[in-house]
Formats: C-alpha cells, sequence, structure tokens
C-alpha cells in the first residue's frame, strides 16, 4: 500500500475515534446548544444549557471517557420542594422515562451535537437513558400540599395537584395572539400578527362542577379574578390564569373557589362601622385559626353552647394567603391584600387605614387586645399580654384585659385570642386538645357578653386543614378559607 495512502486512511481512522469521543464530551458545548428545562415541583427553574457553576466529572460509557454532570447536583440546583420526588425525563419526540429522585446516585447528564441532551444511568435500564431531552419534570410524590394549586368548593376539597404533577398530565398546546403591528410602505399596510404558544388545560376538563356559580381565582399575592371561561396556562414551575377573549390574566395562581360565597371576614369592618355610626358600642372578637368546619363539627355536637344559639350566623370567605396577618389586616381594614398591602407573614404595614382610625374620627376610645406580639402596625398600639401564669396559653390574659376593658367603658373593643390556632398546630384543628381550646373560648365568651351592652362581631383569620403533624393553613383548601361570621348582643345570643 503505498505510503500516502495509509497515512490518509490513518488520519481518518484517528479522526472518527476522535469524533467519536468528543461527540459525548461536555467541554465541546460550541454551536447551537438546544433548550432543555429542569422544571416542575422545584424553586428555581434551571436551562441546562446555562449550567456554569456544577462541577463536571469524568465517567467511562460505551468505552469512552465522558465529562458529565450529576444529576443529583443539577437537581439540587433547583431546590425541589420535597426530598421526595420522581423524575420524568420527556424527549424531543415525546419518549419519556420516570425514575425515583432517591436512586439517581449514578445518573449523569450529558450534551452532544449527536445527542443533544440525555440522561445516562448506569444503575438503570437502558431504556431510562434518553436523548434529545425536551425537559426534565420534577414531580413531587410527597403528601405535602403546600405548592400545590387546588380547586374547591365551600365543603370540600376537589382537586390538588402540584405544577410538576399537571406538566406531565395532558394539556394542550395553544397559539394565544398577542398582538399586531402595521407597517405603511409606499402606501401599501403590511400587517403582522404574533402569537405565543402556551401548554394550557381547561379548568372544567379537571372537575365536574358548574363553574358558572360564582367562581374567584386567587393568586399568589392575594389579587382575586372572577373566573369567566379561559384557560390554565401551565409554565414551568407554576400556573397562569388567562382568557385571551377577555384580555384577562393572573399570574401564579394557587386556588380556584367555585360557589363562593357574597360575604367575607372583610364585612366585620363595614359592619363594625355601621353599628358604631349609628351609636352602638362593638367588640369585634377574632378567633385565630377557627375554620368553619371546626365551628361546625362543634355546633353539631352540641359543645359549643353560646356560639351555637347565635341565630345570625354565615359561612364566609377569607383572603388569600389565610395566615393571620393576610386575615387580620382583612378583618381591621375591609380590604383585600392587593389594598391594604399585606399578603402573607412578612408584611406589617398597612395601606388602607384601619378600623381604630376609623373609629378615633367618630371620636370613640377603641382597645386593641393582642396576644403576646404585635403582628400589625394598626393606628392605635395593640394592648399585649404575655404568658403571665406560664399556662402555655395567652387566652386568660386577652379574656382578663378585655374584662377590663370593658369596665373602663371602651366603646369599640377588638380582642384576639390566639388559643384555637396554637393547639390546631400541635394536635390538629379537631384533635381532642384543640376541641377543649374551643370550649374553654365558648365559655370566654359567653362571659364577656354578659357584661357587654353593645354589638358584639364573632369572626376569624383563617382556617385550619389536618397534617400528619397535627394541623396547619396557608392554602387554597376549604378548611382554611372558610370561616364563621357571628354577629350578637351583649347578654343575648340573638341580634
Amino acid at each position: 500500500m503505498p505510503k500516502v495512502k495509509k497515512l490518509f486512511i490513518i488520519t481518518i481512522v484517528i479522526s472518527i475515534i476522535f469524533l467519536s469521543h468528543t461527540a459525548y464530551s461536555l467541554d465541546k458545548k460550541t454551536g447551537f446548544v438546544p433548550n432543555a428545562y429542569l422544571q416542575g415541583d422545584v424553586q428555581t427553574v434551571i436551562n441546562l444549557k446555562e449550567i456554569t457553576d456544577i462541577e463536571s466529572r469524568e465517567i467511562t460509557y460505551k468505552d469512552n471517557k465522558l465529562e458529565v454532570y450529576k444529576l443529583k447536583d443539577v437537581i439540587g440546583k433547583a431546590k425541589p420542594l420535597s426530598n421526595q420526588y420522581n423524575i420524568i425525563i420527556s424527549a424531543e419526540d415525546g419518549l419519556r422515562a420516570k425514575i425515583s429522585g432517591d436512586k439517581i446516585e449514578e445518573s449523569y447528564l450529558n450534551f452532544s451535537h449527536q445527542h443533544g441532551w440525555e440522561v445516562i444511568n448506569l444503575n438503570h435500564p437502558i431504556s431510562s437513558n434518553i436523548k434529545l431531552i425536551d425537559s426534565i419534570t420534577i414531580v413531587d410524590k410527597s403528601k405535602d400540599k403546600n405548592e400545590a394549586f387546588t380547586i374547591i368548593t365551600p365543603d370540600k376539597n376537589h382537586f390538588i395537584k402540584t405544577p410538576g404533577q399537571l406538566l406531565v398530565e395532558t394539556f394542550q398546546k395553544k397559539a394565544v395572539f398577542e398582538g399586531k403591528s402595521t407597517q405603511n410602505v409606499e402606501g401599501v399596510n403590511y400587517t403582522t400578527e404574533i402569537y405565543s404558544e402556551k401548554r394550557v388545560l381547561k379548568p372544567e376538563l379537571l372537575i365536574e362542577k358548574d363553574f358558572a356559580k360564582r367562581t374567584i381565582i386567587f393568586n399568589d399575592k392575594g389579587k382575586t379574578l372572577s373566573y369567566n371561561g379561559g384557560y390554565l396556562e401551565l409554565k414551568n414551575n407554576y400556573i397562569n390564569y388567562i382568557n385571551p377573549k377577555q384580555k384577562e390574566e393572573l399570574s401564579d395562581i394557587k386556588g380556584i373557589v367555585i360557589d363562593a360565597p357574597l360575604k367575607s371576614n372583610k364585612n366585620t369592618y363595614y359592619d363594625a362601622i355601621h353599628y358604631l355610626e349609628n351609636g352602638e358600642k362593638v367588640m369585634v372578637i377574632l378567633l385565630d385559626g377557627f375554620g368553619y368546619h371546626q365551628y361546625e363539627y362543634l355546633k353539631k355536637n352540641n359543645q359549643i353552647p353560646f356560639l351555637s344559639k347565635i341565630e345570625n350566623n354565615a359561612k364566609v370567605i377569607t383572603s388569600y394567603k389565610p395566615v393571620t396577618n393576610t386575615g387580620l389586616a382583612a378583618v381591621l381594614t375591609g380590604k383585600g391584600p392587593t389594598e391594604n398591602g399585606v399578603y402573607n407573614r412578612e408584611f406589617k404595614d398597612l395601606k388602607s387605614p384601619d378600623i381604630f382610625k376609623k373609629a378615633s374620627d367618630l371620636g370613640l376610645e377603641s382597645a386593641y387586645i393582642e396576644g403576646n406580639i404585635k403582628i400589625l402596625n394598626t393606628y392605635v398600639d395593640p394592648i399585649l399580654n404575655p404568658d403571665l401564669n406560664e399556662n402555655d396559653t395567652t387566652d386568660d390574659e386577652v379574656f382578663n384585659e378585655t374584662k377590663k376593658q370593658i369596665k373602663n367603658g371602651s366603646q369599640f373593643i377588638f380582642a384576639h385570642f390566639h388559643g384555637i390556632d396554637d393547639s390546631g398546630h400541635d394536635y390538629g384543628p379537631l384533635g381532642e386538645e384543640t376541641i377543649q381550646v374551643i370550649k374553654q373560648t365558648d365559655n370566654y365568651i359567653s362571659q364577656l357578653a354578659e357584661i357587654w351592652d353593645g354589638k358584639i362581631i364573632i369572626t376569624s383569620d383563617h382556617g385550619m386543614h389536618a397534617t400528619r403533624e397535627g394541623g396547619d393553613h396557608g392554602l387554597v383548601l376549604y378548611e382554611d378559607m372558610f370561616v364563621p361570621y357571628l354577629i350578637t348582643e351583649g347578654g343575648k345570643t340573638d341580634e
């Protein structure tokens, strides 16, 4: 064989070997690199092509040495919402593989121009080694509902799923009109219409309920919209509501309430002002963490004799997020989070005038009686009540201070009892210990009513749902979102 021809063949062989090796090399991400997202039930969505601060490592795969990323490291960067999750790896052609998040010690991510992004699972069957990856979706499989999207009615939770769970189920891709523009060239108009492709689904397909009834959508900042058709848009780790026909949109929605009542605990503000303006004294009693389902249960079992006899009672809705700061702000201002500025525990300043300011404008003396901490910055400072007798509750101190303020002649009193919420967190909303606290609170209210000669409004900031550890709140669940609203008069059991 001629020397030149032999040299040519050797060169070709070396080139083939070199190319076959570099086809799998992470260090050769030159040219076009497609987007591939790690999404779902994570705090941070990651575009794989933008990974720069994760250390690569060398493995041997199919007799090649590859520079790859550990899949566990990439997922860790995205911060899954829990440590119990499945991983759904999806290819551009629709092929999928599911593996468990607790068995990825020998799973790796690699990029090549031949196979795009691919997962190499050394311990799994070869069918899990998906090439040309379009997305990697983390799907929470814990029983924690904290980041779930929900659809509820006032007495039932009908649908609870995370964004990750929805992303790996059936949805449609829809071209949504975004706008158009026109350019005139030499007297001729050239028009372009712009559309964006979105992953959407109709909420009516998720549950068989009548969405024509008063239906409200809540987003993460407490903003609401009435549902008038439209779609749920599935983003990489959250859900939007879009209604192209009515040009409505609400980002990062947390839940939908079907057949929502017109009344809310915000009515406390307006009813109290109405009575005060008409020359009546008013006492508002806020029972922290007392949901309507608890009220209904104890009423049916004849365990709250005073509250049970109040005929003017209703099931009302609270604001999202159903936590103390948000619910208390709504009660005190008569406004929702978008107006009063308080939509979670981090906010303390009110952007709307509170009920104490209104009472002052009417020339009335107010008393705001709290537990042991200041929750919001209100027009009048709260009277704080530490647990002086160290019996693990401030309710008895709040009760005694309220009696004192009644005797002092205050015309408007706001008393905040925390014991039901405290016990509910530890023992569950219907735990025996919590029931005992509710019964004791009923007794406190009965005694206060005997010495009060004005209106009494009793409501709550939020409810509470049961958990494996006890109880919690903060979600669009019927247990959290619906609370009792009662009006009675001192010394009586109805209005």
